[in-house]
């Protein structure tokens, strides 16, 4: 079966809300309160937000990137840039079943190529403190890490925690 990494259209939208709202659950369950969680996904992978989101805004946003098997998208993943010189990674995320394939990186690269035609020579991500799995997928791609923040939504007394890695490109 051919893999494709693609700008998302209209037409995925249903599937990108899906797949990001369910690994997002599934990921941060352990980690994080439910409150928090339920929070993001409606600010974030709510059917209308990505909408609005699956279009390209550049500089700033490059569009949802989506990876599909057989016409089936299995992931998104989508970045822009944050300063003339410095792409951030928003977001990876895959079905449950399409996960340790390299279809994550794919989409990574996807998004890498994106901030360097932008004229990009650092790339950053945000990756929850404790998220093991996360900050492992990112430290085999050449991240380091840089600093921790308060989470993105983290009210002062959630005390969530993102780890900020870095790459130059």
């Amino acid at each position: 079966m051919t893999t494709v990494v693609r700008q998302a259209v209209v037409a995925d939208v249903s599937s990108i809300a899906e797949i990001c709202s369910t690994a997002y659950r599934d990921a941060y369950r352990e980690l994080l309160p439910p409150g928090y969680i339920d929070r993001s996904v409606v600010a974030f992978y709510d059917a209308e937000r990505v909408a609005r989101d699956v279009a390209a805004a550049p500089p700033d946003w490059f569009g949802y990137q989506v990876v599909e098997e057989g016409g089936r998208v299995l992931g998104a993943a989508g970045g822009g840039m944050s300063g003339p010189a410095t792409g951030e990674l928003s977001l990876i995320y895959l079905a449950a079943a399409a996960r340790g394939r390299g279809l994550g990186t794919l989409l990574l690269d996807r998004v890498t190529e994106q901030i360097r035609a932008a004229g990009g020579t650092e790339m950053w991500v945000s990756v929850f403190l404790g998220d093991q799995r996360g900050i492992g997928f990112y430290r085999a791609r050449g991240f380091e890490p840089v600093d921790t923040v308060r989470a993105a939504l983290s009210r002062v007394d959630d005390h969530i925690r993102s780890l900020r890695m870095r790459r130059l490109l």
